[in-house]
């Protein structure tokens, strides 16, 4: 007789420690949907990674995982290095939680949980930046140099507001970096702040940037956003608190399936990708399509 498997993946640490509250009434969930669960809890960085992997070549039918975007990030780059990935779940616990947001899956732990006999594995895209891969966004500016100083407890008080707060504070002092980006069909230079590749529509909480992203179109949408003065920063706020798309007066919004992106200057940037510290220039982009299957609520 076949052995339904499914291997848990939680970051005990995500969360603010919430993992340990949830990670049992998880485990018995999943225990209803498949005939053997095996829970393991990750100790450093790379132990999601590897166990994805593992878990790919190893007999497992499914894999879940519980914690925030670095987790996320960690298990789908394990199971992109596996190159025949099984389908997978996820648990939001972070503070951003994008592709949760673009889902439709619930923010919090126990309607997730709830949900999970009524998920159904759907094709989502991932992208590949240089060696690595990303579920939601890379970017590299002035905007994700700033929110990688956010502290614990502004994220905890704030949650995506303050993002949204330190950026617009480091906007009005920023440095704008010259890139060239190398698409399919044509070379650009553009002068910019803040260049952004998406896979979804929800970017630090907001839709604003791309709202027409889908996680299965096989599109990377790509913005530059264009230089911007003080009274640019003051104009496009309430725009960004209300939900409507940016306009172009703001960012330059294009879709591709391949770039590469170069970086013209010699001031060092680094990149943001899934809210952790991402690939160096240059950028070699490509989206893949449809590569993970995801449980998703039906």
């Amino acid at each position: 007789m076949t052995v339904n498997r499914c291997l848990l993946i939680v970051n005990p640490s995500s969360g603010r420690e919430r993992a340990k509250y949830h990670k049992q009434n998880l485990k018995n969930r999943l225990e209803t949907m498949f005939d053997y669960v095996e829970l393991r809890e990750t100790r450093q960085s790379g132990d999601a990674t590897d166990w994805a992997a593992e878990a790919c070549v190893s007999g497992f039918d499914s894999l879940f995982c519980m914690g925030g975007d670095g987790t996320l990030n960690e298990t789908v780059n394990g199971l992109a290095h596996a190159k025949r990935p099984i389908p997978f779940g996820f648990i939001p616990l972070g503070t951003i939680n994008d592709l949760a947001r673009a889902l439709h899956i619930p923010l919090h732990p126990e309607e997730a949980i709830a949900l999970l006999p009524r998920c159904k594995p759907v094709p989502v895209d991932i992208g590949r930046a240089n060696d690595r891969y990303f579920i939601n966004t890379i970017a590299a500016g002035v905007l994700p140099h700033a929110v990688g100083h956010v502290s614990i407890e502004q994220k905890t008080r704030l949650g995506p507001l303050a993002y949204f707060l330190t950026g617009i504070k480091a906007f009005q002092t920023h440095a704008p970096s010259l890139f060239k980006i190398e698409t399919e069909n044509e070379e650009l230079i553009y002068r910019s702040p803040l260049v952004v590749a998406m896979l979804t529509n929800s970017v630090g909480g907001f839709r604003n940037i791309a709202p027409r992203a889908k996680v299965d179109d096989g599109k990377i949408w790509l913005s530059v956003f264009k230089d911007f003065t003080y009274l640019d920063v003051l104009k496009m706020v309430p725009e960004f608190l209300s939900g409507t798309q940016l306009s172009g007066e703001y960012m330059t919004l294009m879709t591709l399936t391949r770039a590469r992106i170069t970086l013209l200057d010699d001031t060092p940037l680094t990149t943001n990708m899934d809210g952790d510290e991402g690939p160096s220039f240059p950028l070699d982009l490509e989206v893949l399509p449809s590569f993970l299957s995801v449980y998703i609520p039906q």
